[in-house]
């Protein structure tokens, strides 16, 4: 190393100007030398290894969507310089894929050794997967209407009146091979078994995979209306009532004087006669009727959950006597 670094100060224009110690400028150039060669070995020192590289999908047309599941990193061998291939992982380096002209359809994109933008001075020698498919749908916007489902029975007594679902449709934007098929989403069961009130619930929508994949869990507010069974009954001899205490000083005679009334009443209580007799009221209004007979025509009164079928006679004659002068 020594008659080296000597060959060259000879050869060296301005060696002659240097006026320090001959040991010193020897062993400097001799440590500059050593430094060259350091360097000049490790960087032919030459490793394989592999790395893990991320897809990317740039330039996808606004109306397009990838509907398929696809590999979204790329195991990739390389070959190159150490001080390179120690370098790769913080490059942030990606196998991009443009899609800028593509339509609907499949679409196999290759990964080439160049397809991937490594440093040069690196060889690329494996790339896993060797073909990347691509199955690009049009993006749709579609609205589904959502029905309830229920299992299990109420109460003997009790039936499902209705099952009020918010919000009772939901819009999706998606692939048309995938939301394209159906028009409704079904909830998943409700479970009713014995239920004599009615409850509010939350659930969640019974989705196919894809759909769940697309959108994930879903969850409607449901409000179950539960009520008494209902059954049609006859309630007879319902006495007509005067409603003005005017008309009852006046009302000589009602003819009939009793109604009959077919009705729709809960079934609890259709077989207590004495509860039947006061669900309904059956009226009359007698106010300013001349003297004699007159036809008026029968009114009820019943609860909300009680409905009129029918009353027999629909009318009563009713005779106003002579007023005193």
């Amino acid at each position: 190393m020594e008659k080296l670094v000597k060959q060259v100060l000879r050869r060296a224009p301005n060696a002659n100007i240097i006026n320090w110690p001959q040991n010193w400028v020897l062993k400097l150039l001799s440590l500059f030398f050593a430094v060259f060669l350091w360097f000049f070995v490790v960087g032919e020192d030459k490793v394989d290894t592999n790395v893990i590289i991320p897809v990317e999908i740039v330039n996808l047309p606004r109306d397009l969507v990838v509907s398929n599941q696809f590999k979204k990193q790329l195991e990739v061998t390389i070959s190159g310089p150490r001080g390179l291939i120690n370098g790769v992982n913080r490059q942030h380096i990606s196998r991009t894929i443009n899609l800028s002209k593509a339509d609907p359809g499949t679409v196999v994109v290759k990964n080439e050794t160049d397809s991937i933008p490594f440093p040069r001075g690196i060889n690329v020698l494996r790339i896993q997967p060797n073909n990347i498919t691509l199955l690009l749908d049009r993006l749709i916007e579609k609205e589904f209407v959502i029905t309830a489902k229920t299992t299990g029975k109420p109460d003997n007594n009790f039936e499902l009146k209705n099952v009020k679902l918010t919000p009772r449709s939901l819009k999706i934007n998606g692939p048309q091979s995938i939301i394209g098929k159906d028009d409704s989403f079904n909830t998943k069961p409700i479970d009713i078994t014995d239920r004599t009130k009615s409850f509010d619930t939350q659930i969640s929508l019974d989705l196919e995979p894809e759909i769940l994949n697309l959108i994930g869990d879903t969850v409607v507010d449901a409000e179950v209306v539960i009520q008494e069974k209902m059954v049609e009954k006859a309630i007879n001899n319902i006495p007509v009532q005067i409603m003005s205490k005017e008309a009852q000083a006046l009302v000589r005679k009602i003819s009939p004087n009793k109604v009959n009334i077919l009705a729709t009443i809960p079934i609890t209580i259709s077989e207590d006669k004495a509860k039947l007799q006061d669900l309904i009221q059956t009226r009359i209004w007698a106010d300013n009727l001349s003297d004699g007979q007159h036809t008026i025509q029968v009114e009820t009164a019943a609860p909300n959950h009680v409905k009129i079928i029918e009353i027999i006679p629909a009318e009563v004659t009713v005779t106003i006597g002579k007023r005193k002068k």
